[in-house]
């Protein structure tokens, strides 16, 4: 390890209580630095602790069962002595789950576990002070963020979604154009506005309190912007995929047949209702669009829309990859995102894309895809049936779309955030010690 590793080492502390992968891989990135102090979420799993190696012996068919879902909280690469997990959260989520049809009870049970949670991030950060935080939307602005602003602890936010206030405008229009959709606005779960309210809070208290912001996307950064975010505390790293495992299929010959693939929620909020009237206008023998992810269970008035349509329903995460390979074209006309991973994993597979600008994709315009407007049916109908009638275009974006995944790969988004977090941690350093550190090399390139 250099000098400069040894000024960083152990300064960050990363939260987020979910297995998203943007936060595993920062933390990745960061251990990586050597700047981990530590990581904190909810169950994180270590295949060599003591409750995996229990249960192996004790009950291993219940172990093989679990395994692959147990696979998706662990990365070789995170040390499982720098985590503090709190698999409380987990438990409280299936509590909340049981209360769907009591939105009272869920919505008290969703607001104790993020409390809880925030509170056990400020305890971690009193204990044993970092130089930063990397704290992901949601969990740190009534306890630990203000905590950091006191102890003068330098706070970077991770904004995994868009700006609330977008949404809010989002939600008012949507109500209002495509009301026999708006239930489906999350798919199964009811949209409770009151919840919503509470959470778009507690996201402009993280805005407020941040001293660095980071957004996946250049639409965020935008409308940010518009609303009065200086550009300079904003940062734009957008996420990746995975490139091993979503791969192009090989020898693949184009021919006129075209399956259009969509992955995730199908809700309105993914933009479903627009979709599915988009081929209602383009669908011809020899062409599919498959829905890949949970369907609703009630269908309401996505039923009379579904001629031609093969839901694939929700997927096991090793299956993903060759769905998304033996496709054509993706579509993702989303409403509202912060950068949707599926649209990196798509790309990685050499699939052309169709999707809007708050898709927050890495797509270029008439280069690995076709960016149209959101709710604009006839555009995305122009969209599908121009990549669907021309193999030739396919073939041309498809070389282009695994190309551009290739660029916008893990350890590309490993350096930006370091290199985010040790920009602040400069900035806020006495002035002193900078002299001393200018003209070296970034920090994140030698231990990336």
């Amino acid at each position: 390890m250099d000098v400069q590793a040894r000024t960083y080492r152990d300064s960050v502390v990363v939260a987020c209580p979910d297995a998203r992968p943007p936060a595993y891989q920062a933390v990745v990135g960061m251990h990586r630095a050597a700047m981990l102090k530590r990581f904190v979420t909810s169950y994180y799993h270590d295949p060599d602790g003591l409750g995996a190696t229990l249960t192996r012996k004790l009950a291993p068919a219940l172990y093989d069962r679990w395994r692959r879902l147990l696979a998706r909280r662990h990365d070789d690469e995170i040390p499982a002595d720098r985590v503090a997990s709190a698999p409380t959260v987990d438990l409280a989520l299936r509590v909340e789950s049981k209360f769907a049809g009591r939105p009272r009870l869920k919505r008290a049970a969703a607001r104790a576990r993020t409390h809880w949670f925030d509170r056990r991030l400020a305890r971690e950060l009193a204990a044993s002070p970092p130089e930063a935080l990397l704290v992901f939307s949601d969990v740190g602005s009534g306890v630990a963020m203000p905590l950091c602003r006191r102890r003068g602890i330098a706070t970077v936010l991770s904004m995994v979604h868009g700006d609330v206030r977008e949404e809010a405008r989002l939600l008012e229009a949507e109500e209002a154009l495509a009301p026999d959709f708006f239930p489906l606005y999350l798919g199964d779960a009811a949209l409770d506005r009151e919840e919503m309210a509470w959470l778009h809070a507690r996201r402009l208290q993280d805005l407020a309190l941040a001293d660095r912001i980071l957004v996946p996307s250049e639409h965020i950064a935008a409308t940010l912007e518009r609303e009065g975010v200086p550009r300079d505390r904003l940062r734009v790293i957008p996420y990746a995929a995975d490139c091993r495992r979503f791969r192009p299929l090989t020898n693949r010959r184009p021919d006129d047949s075209c399956t259009f693939l969509f992955a995730g929620g199908v809700s309105q909020r993914k933009g479903i209702k627009y979709l599915l009237e988009a081929w209602a206008k383009v669908r011809r023998p020899g062409w599919r669009l498959q829905l890949l992810g949970p369907m609703p269970r009630r269908l309401g008035p996505l039923e009379g829309l579904m001629e031609g349509v093969e839901p694939l329903g929700r997927v096991g995460h090793p299956e993903v990859p060759a769905h998304m390979a033996s496709a054509d074209v993706f579509v993702f006309p989303s409403l509202f995102e912060g950068s949707a991973v599926v649209t990196y994993e798509a790309l990685a597979c050499g699939l052309p894309a169709v999707v809007t600008p708050e898709a927050g994709s890495v797509v270029r315009d008439g280069v690995e895809g076709l960016v149209v407007p959101a709710r604009d049916v006839d555009a995305l109908a122009a969209a599908m049936a121009r990549l669907g009638d021309d193999p030739t275009l396919r073939a041309r974006m498809s070389a282009a779309a695994r190309g551009r995944a290739m660029d916008f790969d893990w350890p590309r988004y490993h350096v930006a955030v370091v290199e985010a977090v040790v920009g602040l941690i400069e900035e806020r350093r006495p002035r002193r010690g900078r002299a001393t550190e200018r003209g070296r090399a970034p920090l994140a390139r030698a231990g990336a």
